[in-house]
């Protein structure tokens, strides 16, 4: 003889007491997930921000260099190491041009000036934009010092 099984629903019990404990619990991760989130966005939006800025000075460190390069030559003129430091940043996406300055004065540095040091410092201004903290302007400054040459 076979004996007939019952199928039974399968229902949550609510007076189960492992039941109420494990949904209490997943509405406590959802609630500390909604207070560590913000903290997260903010840890992730400045790394990334921070390592454009980084990039970004890098690339002002190299713009001076090579402004300063051509600011050592006797036959360079202002505009033309102005012109160097400007297109060595020109793949940047900037608010606003640089700003090159150069210490000797005159068209032309570094004529009849052999030995002389010459200084060329150039000057960007980034904006952070970090969600939560606010937006600021960092000034990313460098310079180069190199000696004229006939």
């Amino acid at each position: 003889m076979v004996t007939p099984t019952v199928k039974r629903r399968l229902q949550p019990d609510p007076h189960d007491v492992e039941t109420r404990t494990t949904a209490s619990q997943s509405g406590a991760a959802l609630v500390e997930f909604a207070l560590v989130l913000p903290l997260l966005v903010l840890l992730l939006f400045g790394i990334i921000e921070f390592s454009i800025a980084f990039t970004r000075a890098a690339a002002v460190e190299a713009a001076a260099r090579e402004a300063g390069r051509l600011a050592a030559l006797s036959t360079s003129t202002r505009d033309m190491v102005e012109d160097r430091a400007v297109q060595n940043l020109a793949t940047l996406p900037l608010a606003n041009p640089p700003d090159v300055t150069i210490d000797l004065p005159g068209t032309q540095p570094c004529l009849n000036r052999e030995g002389d040091a010459v200084t060329v410092k150039v000057e960007v201004a980034h904006s952070l934009n970090i969600p939560f903290f606010g937006n600021s302007t960092l000034d990313l400054s460098s310079q180069s010092v190199t000696r004229c040459e006939a």
